[in-house]
């Protein structure tokens, strides 16, 4: 069970959770006695009975106490409380390097870890898993590096660390992969071989490797995929980029050299070598090529009229330019009360700022904050919205998508209008001066176009086979209002990035070049000389400028860093800018990270599992059938995989390890298996796998339409899923389950329809007698919760069970009661009965109002418990930071 707040071992008292790994949970707590804030590092009791983890556990307390080093992260105590041992370390902010980095940031991040590695090694310590996550960049610039709970230390008889054996070795490195750090270990720790400093100094050239390059240099579909690469994958050392200086070329071949005997020997000497290089980088820069020699003629400038923006400026890098104004950052918080959502947005005037916001009472409601002003103001009638929104070019309109509707409000007043119908959710879009908005969906259906004064979308894109597309999102139109960019998701990765879209080309003649290679929303900022712009791009939580030459329709130069540490929710970048310069985001610990707490049925807290995550999605979690288990759907960023928590051991366990999303978990009647929806294939397909995680996923049903999981029938028979048809929306289908656990193919599985209709039903729930089916359905102009019994939908009768709304029904584990949210936020309960006559509900009761921004819940069997996300700790109402003059960042 994870640490509540304020819980106090010795002089610290917890505040809120920070992360958890193989070695335990990390939160952030108060020392009482300084005043002072520090990371509290938990080995959980649970552990405490594991010799190999408690030995790595109090190493690692020994390392940091011998270290000091203004690149270590410092330890300030231990401490042991009712079993629970505890590290007190430095609360050390910011976020790992994320490349490409600019050369000059590479290396002087890499000086630093260099200079933290000769500190370790000149006290006999080996680090043993250096990786990007284990180093944490400030805001300053300084690096810290973390985590050596597997550093190898000299014994104090001289005879070395005992732990440093190969069964040690391989042992650490087994908890490593389960950490995702195979990719980061020497070819000797990958081989179960004894390690030394030399292995600190190849993981060092892999950091290094990706902080100039931004590509992992080892990967694959699997860890053992993984271990083969570093152990015999060829080194493509002439793919650095071209203005790498040739003394790091020649230092990452020798950091990266497999035979350890030739390996560098001393981090020092990399240290030197770096040093030198920042010291005279025009003097050890390689040739570039011929094309890079010619100066980069593209120019910036800000206009504006705005109080809170700066005088026109013209940057030229080929002549003198005159100073331009220091980059102005302030913050707008959110009203108290208010948790905004991840997604943004300014208009393009640059004077005010739009997000979606949830309240006190569940309810999502359309912010906006103009910029001359101190508070923000909700609009009257705009709730419940889904997150895109896109502004009109004249900074009067916002769309947005709600309800299954495109719809656009007029700041100045009046009623929402409705432009169309969608049949997925709305993932990005953008408004021309010539009132054609385009618009992504996440049905994989492509760009779709619609007039801004309403009518049917039409498609813009096509799915590309040879490219593998799943999804075409986050379209954005260039100044000249007939090109656009868009995000490319591909089942192959190296086929994912932002495209270069057209009105007047055809669906499936669509321009196949790719521009770049991101996971992320981009935007743009054109430049007022109207021949060139910026895309703006995260890579990772590092916000970036690539100039682009509206010309001839290219990327010029290189990418350069505006803002570290951003966060994103499944592509969507956490950042906003105005066409005259104005930028907004929001960091890493802020729009939707949350934790899994369990309530009882008048809304009382009963405290919190597993640790702090994204978990999003009407299914995002499940318990298991014995309800000693959670299976749920979450984030990291850019893709969704699932991952189980125990809740006797509080702790947490991957569960899909595809690069692709991961989504709807549903377990088997006895628990041994769970299913689950991919879109690793394309579209979003049914897959399964033993819940203990052996073997492989296996494939139980592929079709051309988008499918989720709703749920497995108590006598294991059939699995319930919604499907999404272009022509009938979300329809309900059964796939019979016979010979599933035998690891039957999928041909000898043919689905049927449950219930198809021109409305929208999904969410839908076995009862456990097996007998009916609960579900949403917006037959009535609004989500509401219908039942039918099972197998006979049509013709077999229906009840309506909700009253003025309601989605996302569950069962108590008798089939006597049913529960759904409403659209205040309010958890309601419906008594159900059952006879020869049918079904007969009762009527709905409020039993408490759910957390706010609530999306996928579930409940125990006997009805008592209700578990929800809720927002972990005091970051869900991080501000917006503002960035006025940020033009200033792109002068080198």
């Amino acid at each position: 069970m994870a640490l509540a707040a304020r819980t106090r071992l010795g002089p610290y008292e917890v505040v809120a959770p920070i992360g958890a790994g193989g070695m335990g949970e990390v939160y952030k707590a108060r020392d009482t006695k300084l005043d002072r804030e520090v990371a509290i590092k938990v080995l959980p009791a649970a552990f405490a009975q594991d010799p190999e983890r408690l030995a790595r556990f109090e190493r690692e307390a020994k390392v940091l106490a011998a270290l000091n080093h203004p690149n270590i992260a410092q330890i300030y105590g231990f401490e042991e409380s009712d079993g629970i041992r505890a590290l007190a370390m430095e609360l050390v902010p910011g976020g790992p390097p994320r490349g490409p980095l600019p050369l000059e940031t590479a290396l002087n991040y890499a000086k630093q870890i260099a200079d933290a590695l000769e500190a370790a090694h000149e006290k006999g310590v080996t680090h043993r898993d250096l990786k990007p996550a284990n180093i944490m960049i400030t805001p300053e610039g300084v690096v810290k590096v973390l985590d050596f709970g597997l550093a190898s230390i000299p014994s104090r008889e001289g005879g070395g660390d005992p732990t440093n054996s190969p069964t040690m070795t391989m042992a650490a490195t087994q908890a490593g992969m389960i950490m995702g750090t195979a990719a980061y270990m020497s070819p000797e720790q990958a081989a179960g071989k004894v390690v030394d400093k030399r292995s600190d100094i190849w993981s060092f050239g892999v950091v290094l490797w990706e902080m100039i390059t931004g590509a992992q240099l080892f990967g694959g579909e699997t860890i053992s995929y993984t271990l083969a690469d570093v152990l015999r994958a060829p080194i493509d050392f002439a793919s650095l980029p071209a203005a790498t200086h040739a003394p790091i070329a020649e230092l990452l071949k020798r950091c990266l050299d497999r035979d350890v005997k030739t390996r560098l020997r001393d981090i020092g000497e990399a240290r030197v070598t770096i040093q030198k290089c920042l010291a005279n980088p025009k003097g050890a820069i390689q040739s570039p090529p011929a094309e890079s020699r010619t100066p980069s003629r593209w120019a910036w400038a800000v206009t504006g009229a705005l109080a809170i923006t700066t005088a026109v400026t013209l940057w030229m890098p080929w002549r003198a330019a005159p100073e331009l104004p220091k980059p102005v950052r302030f913050q707008i918080a959110p009203p108290p009360g208010v948790i905004p959502a991840g997604v943004f947005s300014i208009s393009p005037d640059g004077t005010k700022l739009a997000y979606v916001g949830f309240g006190s009472d569940g309810v999502s409601r359309l912010w906006v904050r103009t910029m001359d002003t101190l508070e923000s103001h909700a609009l009257a009638g705009v709730e419940m919205l889904n997150v895109p929104l896109f502004w009109s070019p004249d900074s009067r309109f916002i769309a947005f998508d709600t309800g299954g509707k495109l719809k656009k409000v007029d700041l100045a007043g009046g009623p929402l209008q409705t432009l169309c119908d969608v049949p997925a959710t709305v993932v990005g879009g953008s408004w021309n001066r010539d009132g054609v908005i385009v618009f992504g969906l996440n049905n994989g259906a492509g760009i779709q176009r619609v007039s801004s004064a309403g009518g049917a979308p039409s498609p813009v894109t096509a799915m590309n086979a040879a490219r593998n597309d799943r999804l075409h999102l986050f379209p954005v139109f260039l100044p000249d209002g007939r090109h656009f960019l868009y995000l490319v998701r591909s089942a192959a990765s190296e086929n994912s990035g932002v495209y270069l879209g057209a009105l007047d080309s055809k669906p499936d003649q669509q321009e196949p070049k790719r521009l770049m290679a991101s996971g992320f929303s981009p935007g743009f900022v054109p430049f007022p000389d109207g021949k060139g712009g910026a895309i703006l791009f995260q890579s990772g939580g590092t916000l970036l400028a690539q100039p682009f030459d509206l010309r001839h329709l290219e990327t010029t130069g290189e990418a350069v860093p505006l803002a570290e540490q951003l966060g994103s929710y499944i592509g969507f970048g956490y950042f906003a800018a105005s066409d005259n310069g104005i930028l907004a985001y929001r960091d890493g610990a802020s729009g939707g990270t949350t934790q899994l707490g369990w309530f009882d049925r008048q809304g009382k807290g009963l405290g919190v599992v597993g640790t702090a995550h994204n978990y999003r999605g009407p299914a995002s979690l499940a318990l298991s059938p014995d309800g000693t288990r959670v299976a749920a759907a979450r984030t990291d960023g850019n893709n969704f995989d699932i991952w189980l928590t125990a809740f006797s051991r509080a702790s947490d366990t991957r569960f899909t390890f595809d690069p692709a999303s991961d989504l709807n978990p549903v377990w088997s009647p006895d628990g041994n298996r769970i299913a689950f929806s991919s879109d690793r294939a394309g579209q979003f397909d049914l897959y399964q796998n033993a819940s203990n995680g052996a073997g492989q996923d296996q494939l139980l049903f592929k079709s051309d339409h988008v499918k989720f999981v709703e749920d497995w029938s108590r006598d294991g028979r059939f699995l319930l899923y919604h499907d999404v048809d272009a022509k009938t929306k979300s329809d309900l289908w059964v796939l019979p389950m016979d010979g599933a656990s035998s690891g039957e193919k999928q041909g000898g599985r043919k689905p049927v329809p449950f219930l198809r209709t021109d409305f929208d039903e999904q969410n839908a729930k076995f009862s456990p007698d097996g007998h009916w089916v609960a579900y949403q359905s917006d037959e009535s102009g609004r989500n509401e919760i219908y039942v039918r019994p099972f197998p006979a939908a049509n013709g077999g009768g229906k009840w309506t069970v909700s009253q003025g709304g309601g989605t996302q029904p569950r069962w108590r584990g008798d089939s006597k009661e049913l529960f759904y949210l409403a659209p205040d936020g309010n958890v309601m309960a419906v008594p159900v009965s059952t006879s020869v006559d049918g079904f007969q509900p009762g009527t709905p009761a409020a039993l408490f109002k759910g957390p706010p921004n609530a999306d996928g819940w579930d409940v125990s069997a006997d009805g008592k418990r209700f578990l929800f996300p809720v927002p972990a700790g005091e970051s869900a109402q991080a501000p917006f930071t503002i960035v006025q003059n940020w033009i200033s960042l792109l002068k080198k």
